[in-house]
């Protein structure tokens, strides 16, 4: 179909005034609902113009607490737990291992059967920088087990009232130190250093460091935990990294102890560390000091080595252990026995 010169302009020019007619309805119409929203009302039947005002909704008062009905799904009530108020010591708890969520199913079953809420750490991110539950931080990588069934633990074990501390891994951190190498620790060559576990470290003074940490801190806080207490906080024993500081590595240490502990002051969020080293710089802390596999007939030596600060919480052994001396102090024992 032939369609003249004369008509293409016609139609060119139609064409641009019903899209300019479109663009001012549409204008028009934006205009429109902006006025009329706040004379919306919402009922249960849906949406309805209220413009003078009648069908403005009475708040109803509230019923009393005795007049409403008990509901026992524990999925939807959440039970607040007598644990939050009190010592590790007082309510004693479990520690879970990532080997032990190689079976997370197994994991939950035995949750289930704790009757009394305590307090349960979970190891949720390994050695080799994978997490153990589904983490929205950026470059983040899953361990090919369950998630889905750990997340769903994680919740239960917050609806119930129990006393949540995350175990994080700091500075051993393959992943992130492929990702962000100007944060590892190098060899003389300029290569990462890496341990006899094939992992790569990462630098305990740097900031983008330090921020990584405080980001899963914050997003584990939003997932329920209270506590976050941080493990392999220290340099590698090795004399192979090439590490130029000011400082000495035990001052460098202390200074991000001192440095991560302060990011959450004034908040709620306990910040704890893993050790078991003398010099671990505890006068930073104002959180707990877990420490991990160590013989019974230590106690008094950490109790007098870290106890003398005056700055921790609380001191607590998370041993697999009945030794009789761990009786009066706080412990964790396995949730499942190795």
């Amino acid at each position: 179909m032939h369609i003249s010169y004369r008509n293409k302009i016609l139609l060119k020019k139609l064409l641009r005034v019903l899209l300019i007619l479109l663009a001012v309805a549409l204008v028009a119409g934006i205009l429109l609902v902006i006025y009329l929203e706040p004379f919306l009302v919402y009922d249960r039947d849906g949406a309805h113009l209220d413009m003078d005002g009648t069908m403005m909704q009475v708040a109803t008062p509230n019923e009393p607490a005795a007049a409403r009905p008990v509901i026992d799904n524990p999925q939807i009530v959440y039970t607040s737990g007598a644990a939050m108020n009190k010592t590790i010591q007082e309510m004693g708890g479990y520690y879970i291992t990532t080997a032990m969520l190689q079976d997370p199913d197994a994991v939950f079953e035995e949750i289930k059967q704790i009757e009394e809420p305590c307090a349960v750490m979970i190891q949720l991110k390994s050695r080799f920088g994978n997490f153990y539950y589904s983490s929205s931080i950026s470059g983040s990588q899953k361990a090919d087990v369950k998630i889905s069934v750990i997340d769903q633990m994680i919740t239960y074990l917050s609806n119930k009232g129990f006393y949540l501390i995350a175990e994080i891994p700091a500075f051993s951190d393959p992943v992130f130190a492929l990702d962000h190498q100007e944060c590892g620790l190098p060899m003389a060559g300029g290569y990462l250093w890496m341990d006899e576990y094939g992992c790569y470290w990462l630098d305990p003074a740097d900031e983008e460091v330090l921020s990584y940490l405080s980001q899963i801190a914050r997003e584990l806080v939003g997932r329920g935990f209270h506590e976050v207490a941080f493990s392999e906080y220290r340099f590698p024993d090795t004399n192979s990294i090439s590490y130029y500081s000011e400082k000495t590595r035990s001052e460098v240490i202390a200074d991000s102890v001192a440095q991560l502990t302060s990011n959450f002051a004034g908040s709620a969020t306990v910040i704890s560390f893993v050790s078991s080293a003398d010099d671990f710089p505890v006068e930073s802390c104002t959180g707990r000091m877990y420490v991990k596999d160590v013989a019974g007939s230590k106690v008094t030596h950490y109790q007098q080595t870290y106890g003398a600060a005056g700055t921790l919480t609380e001191i607590v052994y998370v041993v697999n252990s009945r030794d009789t001396r761990f009786e009066d102090q706080a412990v964790l024992r396995p949730l499942i026995a190795d």
